[in-house]
């Protein structure tokens, strides 16, 4: 089976799933499945939040964690004492490594909706717009009002690995601790730079793997999945194997 064969495999008829691979170095790879097909962002909108905030702000203001939001669920946040300070720049790191949304909900309010989906359209992703934030109110039927594209997708990483001052971006994505898609089955020292998007029936990921003789950008996006944790293991399998028929280990 070739790459093409093993996306079909992954893809099926299934409109509700949409790949798209393509190299930045090495062999010559250009893979699209439903890639223009618009899909609720979900968390992957904090990659173009994060540019937004790190191309239009002060990167060195200091943010005291008193100064952050709570949340019902988990935060990596709640490790800090309220009179710990954070800059801006590591702010969007902990929020692109744990997409924190606590942080992602700060960040909003100080750069805009409307800057993050200018950001990204800056990048040529003219399908990726922000509508709603990342609050706890913000994550029932609203949370899938933010969109984006496969392609789109891959233009925004495209543009993050391509511009030095973002390198901050490119260096937090590759240290994501939601390492149960794409990164799956690969080895632990392969660099991947990526950000999940999770809701209810959607399982996305979005990213860059440096390997020994490639550079690809890898987005899948899914939604209306019965079993967003089986679709993981799919995404994690699918993409072992691509990698592996480049040639790279596995």
């Amino acid at each position: 089976m070739d790459i093409d064969g093993r996306v079909d495999a992954f893809v099926g008829n299934a409109p509700s799933r949409a790949v798209l691979l393509r190299s930045l170095r090495g062999r010559d790879v250009c893979v699209r499945r439903n890639a223009d097909r618009v899909f609720p962002a979900a968390s992957l909108m904090k990659v173009p939040l994060a540019i937004a905030v790190l191309e239009q702000l002060d990167a060195t203001r200091v943010v005291r964690r008193s100064e952050l939001g709570r949340t019902a669920y988990p935060s990596v946040l709640e490790v800090f004492d309220e009179r710990h300070e954070f800059t801006l720049v590591e702010l969007c790191g902990l929020m692109l490594a744990t997409s924190d949304n606590p942080i992602g909900t700060f960040l909003v309010e100080l750069v805009g909706m409307e800057a993050v989906t200018a950001t990204a359209e800056r990048a040529g992703a003219h399908h990726t717009h922000m509508r709603v934030g990342f609050s706890d109110r913000d994550l029932g039927a609203a949370a899938r009002s933010s969109t984006t594209t496969a392609d789109d997708m891959a233009l925004i990483l495209r543009y993050a690995a391509t511009q030095a001052h973002l390198r901050p971006v490119l260096g937090a994505l590759r240290n994501s601790v939601r390492n149960f898609r794409l990164p799956l089955r690969l080895p632990d020292d392969l660099k991947v730079a990526h950000k999940t998007g999770s809701l209810r029936r959607l399982a996305h990921d979005a990213g860059i793997l440096f390997g020994r003789h490639h550079d690809l950008i890898a987005v899948f996006l899914t939604e209306d999945q019965a079993d967003t944790a089986a679709v993981g293991i799919q995404i994690g399998d699918c993409m072992a194997d691509v990698w592996r028929l480049l040639g790279e280990p596995v």
